[in-house]
């Protein structure tokens, strides 16, 4: 949410709050104060309040049972800022404050200059599908880009539609009165619930292109039981009913929405898959839809060894968690016993402490592989799987614990998955790639599906360096990529989030 001063807000100078927030913190942008004459323009609550919060990685570790038990009913957590960086306390944040309670929403400090549908989607995966009892997505306006209003005004709009297409529910919009009017302008948006930040005593002042406030952002520096410092306090405008007026419908299979418990295990006519693993088996390949190679996707390289003709690699790295990930979605036509196996590049596959995560129907097992002593087919292992989704997958992080080293390669190219346990007649013959778009896979079989999602290509033919110096050294709102106390940036967006978006679920 950038940091005052990064822009030139034309407000009121009584509204400048001296010291700045943290950049990506929400009102940061915005830092808004009591003004010198309230009373003319204000809009007061229609009556009852209740109380909330929103969080961000600078609020830390927080004991949300005491958040709860201090009388908190609703808390808005950030997932992103732009598409560079993650907020790596946004899964705890999300999962633990909807564990006691509360009801929460998730919100994005958007950056109008970045491509707005990469953003949302970046969002939407973070999130999953919305519960019965979440609060609506809300778009951060408050950074303008070095953009005109109508440019501005666009990309939110493309943001929004592309939002509530996928959610159901109207987002909120968060923003300042004067931010708004000199810098958005539009009032295309008047019917969706604005969340207004006015630090005050008071009664809010809110852009003239809305009559009312849905949420009113008061303090930045409020206190809150089991948040150890400043923690931003807002108010709803209304009472429970009201609030839960703001819920996402019940999920419906068949309205053209992943929401709720659906996945696509329970309604894949609403969560798609990427591909099939047939009955004796299937391969999923870096280049196809099953995979999801995440993070910048300039760290990824990519060369033309390797099954199928081609494999990525990315460097190690020792950061606390992961920056760039592979994925494979693995969904299964029948339950049964597979051996796991996955194909290595020699030159492009040298971390001595790579470590897969393999989710199956007993849980994840964590197999430890030194890639620098192996190439071809590797055994990962035989596991149970169940029929369907299931969240099973095998995963591989950059963040091995090794010292961050451009020419320490963790590869990435395939992986294959044979039926052990196969009914008496099969042949047990691999039913090939699975969930690849090409349609000339070079696969030796049938079986592997698609939903029609191409994957788009990764990385560069240039397999030279990885990870910059300083890559993990500070947050820059200019985009340089940096972050801050172990922020990860993540680049132009997650690589096959598109891919993705149709079959959301909570990580």
């Amino acid at each position: 949410m950038g940091t005052l001063g990064l822009f030139p807000l034309v407000i009121a100078a009584s509204e400048l709050v001296a010291s700045p927030r943290p950049p990506g913190t929400m009102g940061a942008g915005l830092e808004l104060a009591a003004e010198p004459d309230p009373v003319a323009a204000t809009t007061c609550a229609d009556g009852t309040t209740l109380p909330g919060i929103d969080v961000s990685k600078w609020q830390g570790d927080i004991d949300w049972a005491a958040v709860k038990n201090d009388g908190i009913v609703y808390a808005i957590v950030r997932a992103t800022h732009g598409i560079n960086t993650i907020d790596e306390w946004f899964d705890s944040n999300w999962n633990d404050s909807r564990a006691e309670g509360i009801y929460v929403g998730v919100y994005q400090y958007f950056e109008p200059g970045q491509d707005p549908i990469a953003q949302a989607d970046l969002m939407l995966e973070m999130m999953g599908p919305l519960g019965p009892e979440d609060l609506p997505p809300v778009i951060d306006v408050e950074s303008h880009g070095g953009l005109p209003p109508a440019e501005v005004a666009s990309a939110v709009g493309q943001w929004i539609d592309h939002v509530e297409a996928a959610t159901g529910v109207a987002p909120i919009i968060y923003t300042g009165r004067y931010f708004w009017q000199d810098y958005v302008q539009s009032p295309a948006f008047a019917d969706y619930p604005l969340w207004i930040a006015h630090y005050t005593d008071g009664c809010p002042n809110i852009p003239d292109q809305w009559s009312d406030w849905v949420f009113h952002q008061y303090t930045s520096s409020g206190s809150v039981a089991g948040i150890a410092g400043d923690v931003d306090r807002n108010d709803f405008n209304g009472d429970l009913a009201a609030l839960s007026g703001l819920f996402a419908a019940p999920a419906e299979c068949g309205d053209g929405v992943c929401s709720g418990d659906e996945d696509a295990d329970a309604c894949a006519e609403d969560c798609p898959v990427c591909g099939t693993i047939g009955a004796a088996g299937g391969d999923v390949d870096d280049g196809d839809a099953c995979m999801l190679l995440a993070g910048p996707p300039e760290y990824w390289r990519h060369v033309t060894e390797g099954e199928q003709g081609d494999s990525v690699w990315t460097a190690v790295t020792d950061y606390d968690t992961a920056s760039n990930y592979a994925r494979a979605e693995l969904h299964f036509a029948e339950a049964g016993r597979y051996a796991v196996e996955a194909h290595l590049v020699g030159a492009y596959a040298q971390s001595k402490l790579a470590s897969y995560a393999i989710t199956h129907g007993g849980g994840t097992t964590d197999m430890p592989v030194d890639q620098s002593t192996a190439s071809g087919w590797i055994a990962l292992g035989e596991y149970e799987f169940a029929a369907g989704g299931h969240d099973q997958a095998i995963r591989l992080d950059d963040n091995t614990g090794e010292p961050a080293d451009p020419e320490v390669r963790l590869g990435v190219d395939a992986f294959r998955l044979t039926r052990l346990d196969a009914p008496a007649g099969d042949t047990g013959a691999d039913d090939g790639p699975v969930g690849d778009s090409s349609g000339d896979d070079g696969g030796d079989g049938e079986g592997g599906t698609t939903e029609g999602l191409d994957p788009e290509p990764v990385g560069s033919s240039d397999d030279s360096g990885a990870l910059p110096p300083g890559f993990a050294e500070g947050e820059d709102d200019s985009g340089c990529g940096c972050t801050t106390d172990g922020e990860r940036p993540i680049g132009h967006a997650l690589l096959a989030v598109v891919v993705l978006a149709a079959r959301r679920r909570r990580r």
